[in-house]
């Protein structure tokens, strides 16, 4: 019996969620585009659609929406720090606080509100 055949039905299922994605394929406008997980930096809702900003100062916007995103990166590094943001904490510099507020500061400069409500979660996340 093939390694596909024994991967059918529930089996298939348990195996893709039991693997850490190291590449994601993604439709873009032009074919298919193959992302390495770890040079994303942060992904931001669009509607229905998401953006994905890469460490190359390059981004792709897909068709799939923020909240897949959150369930495939949920075993990995990737924190929902907003309803419209969701980060590699990889990529955290340092949380800044400023009028009320507070938000991510990541090594490319980059600003990202993180909401009230999830605020706490960040922080246990971070062991803070």
């Amino acid at each position: 019996m093939s390694f596909m055949n024994k991967l059918n039905g529930k089996e298939l299922n348990d195996f893709n969620n039991s693997v850490r994605p190291k590449y994601i394929a993604v439709n873009s406008h032009n074919g298919i585009k193959i992302i390495e997980v770890n040079n994303i930096v942060y992904l931001e809702s669009s509607g229905r659609y998401t953006i994905i900003y890469i460490n190359n100062n390059n981004s792709v916007t897909v068709c799939k929406n923020l909240g897949h995103y959150e369930k495939l990166f949920s075993e990995i590094d990737f924190l929902r720090v907003h309803h419209s943001f969701i980060i590699n904490i990889a990529f955290l510099d340092k949380i800044i606080k400023d009028g009320g507020g507070q938000y991510c500061l990541l090594n490319q400069h980059k600003i990202i509100p993180i909401s009230k409500r999830r605020f706490s979660m960040v922080k246990k996340y971070l062991y803070y």
